[in-house]
């Protein structure tokens, strides 16, 4: 589903992928490594947030190259934006609603139940602990209905009710899963992980090693 040819991509001073290639298909995609390996790096740069030094990306679901594919992705380290950090979780909820068409409102809902998020929308997003800030992405993201979901690190900071979740929502969406039972109004999706380890219970349909020492050739 996505196709990484040749790529050569980095941070300042630090090259991550010198010429190396991978195809993620549709399913569960696990990007595994340890700290500084280059994992949110990877899926920055698979949203379009990190450039390129080389290579190609293609992304079959996005038949005009000059589109920005359809994915979901919020890097959980980042900072809120001046906008958002007043904007209420469910405004901000809303809006996610409006933006992806695919939007799967019994989803969302089954997840905010599983994640606990209910008592917290109404708190403006600079209010929510990182913990919640997390769950709150990766409820959209799951909901939204884009064919590419990147997520990084699904576990940190989350409590065990939580955890146990995350984990059971990952294990139905791996290929076998999205068959068995499918999301109405959601297409065939390719999920990808960035963790330091399998998580218990997921079966993966890929899995990328990150050497401890990149690039990656």
């Amino acid at each position: 589903m996505v196709s990484a040819q040749a790529l050569r991509f980095g941070q300042p001073g630090l090259l991550l992928w010198d010429g190396a290639s991978h195809d993620w298909p549709v399913g569960l995609c696990l990007v595994r490594g340890g700290e500084g390996c280059g994992k949110t790096s990877l899926l920055q740069m698979l949203a379009g947030q990190l450039p390129l030094q080389g290579g190609r990306l293609a992304y079959p679901q996005q038949p005009d190259p000059s589109q920005r594919p359809a994915l979901f992705w919020r890097d959980p380290r980042a900072e809120l934006s001046n906008a958002e950090r007043a904007r209420p979780a469910q405004d901000w909820v809303q809006a996610q609603r409006q933006l992806y068409p695919a939007w799967s409102e019994a989803a969302w809902q089954a997840h905010a139940d599983g994640l606990g998020l209910e008592p917290h929308l109404h708190k403006p997003l600079l209010a929510l602990s990182t913990g919640s800030l997390r769950k709150l992405w990766m409820a959209a993201g799951w909901a939204s209905g884009v064919p590419l979901l990147l997520i990084d690190e699904p576990l940190a900071a989350l409590d065990r009710g939580s955890m146990d979740h995350v984990q059971r929502t990952m294990a139905g969406l791996n290929r076998a899963g999205q068959q068995s039972a499918p999301v109405a109004g959601h297409g065939p999706r390719c999920v990808i992980v960035a963790h330091w380890d399998e998580m218990q219970g997921v079966a993966w349909d890929d899995v990328l090693d990150l050497p401890d020492q990149p690039p990656l050739r």
